[in-house]
């Protein structure tokens, strides 16, 4: 048990800033594949969807819009 706990406080995630809140599920996934272009990442998708699960140089995210206030909404990704 003390295991799995130390398992869910060691995950990582993080967080990409948008310009705009992405209208529609194929520019909520451009934007994801926009963001792994520029930093030159490998990637792949294994669930194309809101929210989406995708492999970034072989870790696995969860990925979904976030509002954050005044900066607007960003792209929150957390290791699953």
């Amino acid at each position: 048990m003390l295991n799995s706990i130390k398992k869910k406080l060691l995950k990582k995630g993080f967080s990409i800033e948008l310009d705009q809140l992405p209208k529609s599920k194929e520019e909520f996934l451009q934007a994801i594949e926009c963001y792994c272009i520029k930093e030159e990442v490998p990637y792949e998708f294994i669930e194309r969807d809101r929210p989406a699960i995708i492999s970034i140089d072989r870790v696995v995210y969860k990925c979904q819009v976030e509002n954050k206030g005044l900066p607007g909404f960003v792209l929150h990704f957390k290791e699953i």
